[in-house]
């Protein structure tokens, strides 16, 4: 009997939390194993992070040794992956802590740990407090944890930090703590920006200028303001990157100290002078920019360096490459790390929208344009992205008529709605996407030559994954990020995998990764055999076999009523004597082929079903179909009872 876990919060995150842990396949009374990086990948992970570790231990570590240092309990840093990075406080975790593995290198993502406070501050991307019973495993309910995600000054998570204490109850005040913690970093992350010259502090009161929720705002040598933090923001009436810092605090905002009459707010600016700071954490060239943003491949590194440049100009930019390359996942990325990162980021597959509503989705229209419509009327696509991003993924199946309102407003910058005489100013930065050959469209009538030449204002080429030079560590990223606990790939397996054509690209290779390690399950090491069949002839160069277990048209025939199992053999004899009672509806020669794939079928099930002991779920992960599906043919075929 299946015991239904008892919720101990009403609180609609932690249920939310639960349920995922339920979803995930974990139990409660049975601690989950384990999922660690190994030393090369956790050294990975250590130069990729070496900037965050650093500010971690330089600017949180001192208050948490303040507060916390004799409560028996530990800080860690985890990365956004749910990866333990590095932990300081007590030296010696108890019996209980090593129990359950709160060590560095462990995963404490949800699906593989249920509700935890690292887990759960990743996905709700807030601070939380998960006490005793709150935790999903109840090995884990003598702790309490307190977590909160760190954030870049482009918006990115990085990570969470995190409190965990074994004796020690948490409440709403180790919560505000390790909110303070974070913040604190955050603000380290803020001052270390390139080209950050003055710090300037804002508040609405004197003794607020030093409380760690003040308002601050880093500008370069210009004047000009190159980061800010939510407080600022929110002080200064959504301030922009690149706007001059007069235009809000007025020409005396470089003084030591000051205060701003027209916004109420006491003001401190200090020069920032921390050179020798950025060369010690300095991450392999890459500015804080570009924390997480880390291409290996030269042909990506440069299609993401030229990228960046164009889009501070509000040049059009049409990114090429061959579906599931990751076109939206870098689009994403610009955005994130973009003057423009602040406000949105409107997605439209043009592919997938209706030709008729194309306009309607991209122009908006007006109240009672046409039946139908709703009745307020609709904005579209492209005023929600004003200050933004546009991106027009699959720009090659815009229709000719939506093309050539689209030029209209790259040209004049505004837009007029369908059914409307009015017209809206827009400010966006155009990016488009596409696998086809544009230019062969152009010739062939199919895209307008003036749409593409407006578009085409830097084009860079996302490589294939058959491209790439960093196959190997993306094959290993995501058999991290799919495989349920700690596994090795076997060489064989990796050096086929890194010689195949991916004609799907990224997208292909992730899909066939969480397949396998799903078949893999807890074993030590991803193989062969855990491919299932039509991937792994795939990736051997075979002809691509019909599979006999699942082929949907062929089964129906073969298994339909038609198809009679004979009762005068005995116990069905390996080799499949299976016979078919002829009918009206097949023909001689069809009831020997049915005959004939019938017993390959036979065979099939009963090589599989001995070569796994009997064991019913290996059996249905090895041929492929779930274990209902196996129970029938097992019935069928006579072998199980």
């Amino acid at each position: 009997m299946t015991v239904k876990p008892h919720l101990p919060s009403t609180q609609a995150w932690l249920a939310d939390s639960w349920q995922r842990s339920i979803g995930a396949g974990l139990s409660e009374f049975q601690l989950p194993q384990e999922l660690r990086l190994d030393a090369s990948e956790l050294k990975q992970k250590h130069e990729q992070y070496q900037m965050l570790i650093a500010l971690v231990q330089s600017h949180a570590l001192p208050l948490f040794n303040q507060l916390m240092a004799h409560s028996n309990s530990r800080l860690l840093l985890c990365d956004a992956e749910g990866y333990v990075l590095r932990h300081w406080g007590v030296s010696r975790y108890s019996t209980k802590l090593a129990d359950v593995a709160l060590d560095i290198g462990v995963n404490w993502l949800e699906q593989h740990k249920g509700t935890n406070a690292i887990g759960t501050a990743l996905t709700a991307k807030q601070a939380v407090s998960v006490v005793g019973e709150q935790h999903f495993i109840r090995q884990n309910r003598f702790m309490s944890c307190t977590a909160c995600p760190i954030f870049s000054p482009q918006g990115e998570m990085l990570g969470v930090i995190d409190i965990t204490s074994e004796q020690q109850r948490h409440t709403q005040q180790t919560l505000m703590l390790v909110s303070s913690l974070a913040q604190q970093v955050e603000t380290a992350l803020l001052c270390h920006l390139p080209d950050s010259h003055y710090r300037i502090d804002l508040a609405a009161q004197p003794n607020l200028l030093n409380s760690g929720w003040q308002g601050i705002v880093i500008a370069d040598s210009d004047g000009r303001i190159v980061g800010c933090n939510p407080m600022a923001k929110q002080l200064l009436n959504h301030a922009k990157i690149g706007d001059a810092v007069e235009q809000y605090l007025g020409d005396n905002w470089s003084r030591a100290g000051g205060f701003n009459q027209h916004l109420d707010l006491h003001l401190q600016t200090q020069p920032l002078n921390i050179p020798s700071v950025k060369s010690r954490v300095a991450m392999s060239n890459k500015s804080l920019t570009q924390l997480g943003v880390r291409f290996r491949d030269p042909q990506l590194e440069r299609a993401w360096q030229h990228a960046n440049k164009v889009i501070t100009k509000q040049i059009p930019l049409l990114v090429l490459g061959e579906t599931g390359v990751g076109k939206e996942q870098f689009v994403k990325k610009l955005h994130a790390q973009s003057a423009r990162r602040t406000e949105p980021l409107v997605a439209v597959n043009c592919a997938a929208l209706p030709a008729e509503l194309v306009e309607s989705e991209l122009f908006g229209y007006q109240a009672g344009a046409f039946t139908g419509a709703n009745r307020t009327g609709f904005i579209g696509k492209i005023r929600q992205a004003h200050g933004g991003f546009l991106f027009l993924d699959e720009i090659g199946e815009m229709p000719l008529a939506a093309q050539s309102r689209l030029l209209r407003v790259l040209q004049e910058r505004e837009v007029v709605p369908v059914g409307s005489n009015q017209s809206f100013k827009v400010d966006i930065q155009i990016i488009a996407a596409t696998h086809m050959d544009l230019e062969q469209q152009v010739v062939q009538g199919l895209f307008r030559q003036d749409l593409f030449y407006r578009l085409n204002g830097l084009q860079v080429r996302l490589p294939a994954l058959r491209e790439r030079q960093d196959i190997e560590r993306i094959i290993h990223k995501l058999h991290r990020k799919h495989r349920i606990a700690a596994q090795a790939i076997s060489p064989e397996l990796l050096g086929q995998l890194m010689q195949h054509d991916w004609p799907g690209n990224l997208r292909e290779l992730d899909n066939l990764m969480q397949v396998a390690c799903l078949m893999a399950e807890g074993d030590d090491t991803l193989t062969w055999q855990h491919l299932p069949d039509y991937i792994a002839q795939k990736l051997a160069g075979e002809p691509l076999k019909v599979d006999l277990l699942n082929a949907e048209p062929l089964k129906a025939k073969l298994l339909s009523d038609e198809v009679k199992t004979s009762q005068s053999s005995a116990s069905h004899p390996q080799g499949g004597n299976i016979a078919v009672q002829p009918n009206s509806m097949c023909s001689t020669a069809e009831t020997a082929a049915i005959n004939s794939l019938h017993g390959a079928i036979y065979s099939n099930v009963l090589q599989a079903y001995q070569a796994c002991d009997g064991n019913v779920s290996q059996c249905a992960k090895r041929l492929g179909i779930s274990r209902n599906a196996l129970y029938r043919k097992l019935k069928l075929f006579g072998i199980k009872g």
